[in-house]
């Protein structure tokens, strides 16, 4: 099993999207392989200058996922109800193989 992020970003206004909101959490906590998930809090962006940037969308979340294969993510995610409503403005799925921190340190977190 592989380690997958996956980063939604949605609009703007999340006003409606927050109606099938409780569907949605029912999809995630429904999928075996998710480890972790959550919309992201204000933060701060910022560019390698340390220099402000309103190039990122402000909604957006990061879902952790174990699957065998990337096939294997997309086709689980493309059953989102947030997707499936065309509130994902963009989906980014990557694996990742985190080698450092004591998440990855303890065998007992290991999704494989």
């Amino acid at each position: 099993m592989a380690i997958y992020a996956i980063h939604y970003t949605y609009p703007d206004d999340v006003t409606e999207m927050l109606t099938i909101r409780p569907e949605h959490r029912e999809f995630l906590s429904g999928l075996s392989g998710l480890l972790v998930a959550g919309m992201y809090q204000p933060g701060l962006d910022e560019v390698s200058e340390g220099e402000p940037t309103d190039q990122e969308p402000a909604n957006a979340a990061l879902i952790v996922y174990s699957a065998e294969s990337m096939e294997a993510v997309t086709d689980a995610f493309d059953q989102d109800p947030y997707w499936l409503g065309g509130y994902v403005l963009r989906r980014v799925v990557r694996q990742w193989d985190p080698p450092l921190g004591p998440w990855v340190a303890d065998p007992t977190n290991s999704p494989g």
